[in-house]
């Protein structure tokens, strides 16, 4: 890392964009356990707390180590800037993905439930 760091822009520019697009996948992670917990509100409180944490630890580590912890406007707004886009665009696919493998997974568990009814009740005593 140069020390000047008005030299290597474009370098801190793609660390900030990549750590922001890459924390968006905290809160997807965070939505898809929600998800999974019927939409409880404590757990869901819980885990976006943890996503938002964990964001601004990113973040504050990636300053440090490009900027030598000096905070710029510039590097937050494109830290948020990606960070929302990517759950506007990998989010809504990752959303959609996971409410239709959901919804197989409960269809295919429906028709085994069938056949294992059909099953015991056919058995012979």
């Amino acid at each position: 890392m140069i020390l000047f760091e008005t030299l290597s822009q474009s370098y801190i520019i793609l660390w900030i964009i990549l750590c922001g697009f890459g924390c968006g996948l905290f809160f997807d992670i965070a939505y898809m356990i929600t998800f999974l917990c019927n939409n409880n509100k404590v757990v869901k409180n819980i885990l976006e707390f943890v996503a938002v944490i964990l964001s601004f630890m990113v973040l504050f580590l990636i300053n440090q180590a490009l900027l030598f912890g000096q905070f710029r406007l510039y590097v937050i707004l494109f830290f948020m800037i990606f960070l929302i886009l990517e759950q506007l665009t990998l989010g809504k696919i990752i959303a959609k993905t996971r409410n239709w493998c959901y919804h197989i997974f409960k269809k295919v568990t429906q028709r085994l439930q069938k056949i294992c009814k059909k099953a015991k009740n056919s058995k012979p005593h």
